[in-house]
């Protein structure tokens, strides 16, 4: 009989030895985002199919650890202990199931006692220690991302232009009336007095820069100095210069409204060494008044703009600055840009047109006609080479100064020049240091009329703008 009760013992070692791999399988199908190595399948046969439903999981990298206890080690029970015995009382089937799919996906922590049974940890690995680790190792994708942000900001940043002012709540206080308002009187265009930069891309003319108004809505800073030559044929003056020094100043109500004070400073007259008239200095004219930008053509590059201004004699009179009381010239300005799609640069057409009216018989009245051309290079907005042409022609003779001969925009004489004319044209260039700083250059020539007092000019500027 001892000898049949070692042959069993031997046999069921054996049975429990084969069927212990088995034992640590799945008891339902294998997800196939989860693939098992052959060392986790063992040598048996594939377990019977479970009902039990797994939702994937991502593959853990990393052998399973067990959990240290603080504690003494927990007792150990062998693969036949645990598969014979089951306790009453225990887990639910559907928590029985998850743990047995967690233990053969992660692999259950195993032993080996002084008899070389195998056993199994009768704590399993926590669900929620699982599904943190699983947490951690997930890609959390960033809240920003700054570089996407800064590339999308430079992007719609290719053309600089100015903040442009939000007026949908306050022009919806007052409805239609308010929309209607702020047409009229423009936006502030990102800040008070701050300058219209929504069309850096054109520059301001040169040459005839008391009357040859840009139609933009600027505040800037615009020191001028003009050299003219005297015809040394001109029978009053006999040759010599005229020349002026003096500032432009410029106030941004709006994107649309803006004040220019148009000339403001002093005139050097230098005539002939055989002329009758004296060399004498003195200050010029002031001239003044509102500009309104009434069209702002965004899509198609186009401006229009009309102003009021108030030619005021307050000068001396040994320099012509005092002849009569007052002139009003009313006049408009036009910008359009041209070939902006071409890879070479576009160009900037820009006109301007008006009359001077005498308000008494001592000072003239005209008209003018002046044009300007220029070549954005690149379109870079830093080099402009450019043209421009100045037609000026006296409708009306004044009774100030017993000459035969007009000033042009320097002087007004009062002289009896009226039904003359002059054509003049220019080329020279502007350069943007920065948009907010420029300088300008242009020589001007007669081509067509009377000189009267224009035999050549030299004129250049330096634009501060804000």
């Amino acid at each position: 009989m001892p000898r049949v009760g070692g042959w069993w013992t031997f046999v069921a070692w054996m049975v429990a030895g084969a069927f212990a791999p088995a034992m640590a399988q799945p008891l339902g199908p294998i997800s196939p985002l989860e693939p098992i190595s052959p060392v986790e399948q063992g040598e048996g046969p594939p377990p019977p199919a479970a009902t039990t439903d797994r939702s994937p999981r991502p593959p853990i990298l990393g052998a399973p650890v067990g959990i240290p206890d603080a504690n003494p080690p927990a007792p150990r029970i062998s693969r036949q202990t645990s598969t014979a015995q089951q306790p009453s009382e225990g887990p639910q089937p559907a928590t029985r199931a998850a743990t047995a799919t967690r233990a053969a996906t992660l692999g259950a922590p195993r032993a080996t006692d002084a008899t070389g049974a195998v056993t199994i940890r009768s704590t399993p690995v926590s669900s929620a220690i699982v599904d943190a680790a699983i947490a951690q190792t997930a890609y959390q994708p960033p809240a920003r991302d700054p570089v996407a942000e800064f590339l999308n900001q430079r992007s719609d940043s290719s053309h600089p232009r100015a903040p442009q002012h939000d007026s949908t709540n306050a022009s919806a206080k007052w409805g239609d009336w308010g929309q209607n308002m702020e047409t009229i009187f423009g936006q502030r265009g990102g800040g008070w007095f701050r300058s219209d930069h929504m069309f850096d891309g054109f520059i301001s003319p040169v040459t005839n820069p008391f009357l040859f108004e840009d139609p933009r809505s600027l505040t800037e800073a615009r020191p001028i100095f003009i050299y003219q030559r005297i015809p040394s044929s001109q029978p009053d003056f006999l040759g010599g210069s005229i020349s002026y020094f003096g500032v432009q100043g410029r106030l941004a109500l709006s994107d649309r409204w803006s004040f220019v004070f148009h000339k403001l400073g002093g005139i050097w007259i230098n005539p002939g060494s055989t002329s009758r008239f004296d060399d004498t200095s003195s200050f010029a004219e002031l001239w003044l008044g509102p500009k309104w930008t009434f069209y702002r053509g965004e899509e198609n590059g186009i401006l229009a703009a009309a102003g009021l201004q108030f030619q005021l004699p307050v000068g001396s009179r040994s320099a012509f600055q005092n002849n009569g009381n007052l002139s009003i010239a009313p006049y408009l300005s036009y910008a359009q840009n041209f070939l902006r799609d071409f890879q070479f640069g576009s160009l900037n057409l820009m006109a301007n047109t008006g009359f001077a009216f005498a308000t008494n018989n001592e000072r003239s009245s005209y008209y003018w006609l002046s044009a300007h051309l220029d070549f954005d290079v690149m379109n870079a907005h830093r080099f402009y080479p450019l043209v421009e042409l100045n037609w000026f022609v006296v409708t009306n003779s004044g009774r100030g100064t017993p000459i035969g001969a007009e000033g042009r925009d320097l002087i007004n004489f009062g002289g009896q020049a009226g039904g003359t004319g002059l054509l003049t044209g220019a080329f020279g260039g502007r350069v943007k240091i920065t948009e907010s700083a420029q300088l300008g250059a242009a020589f001007e020539i007669p081509f067509a009329g009377r000189r009267d007092l224009f035999r050549n000019r030299f004129t250049v500027d330096f634009i501060l703008r804000y």
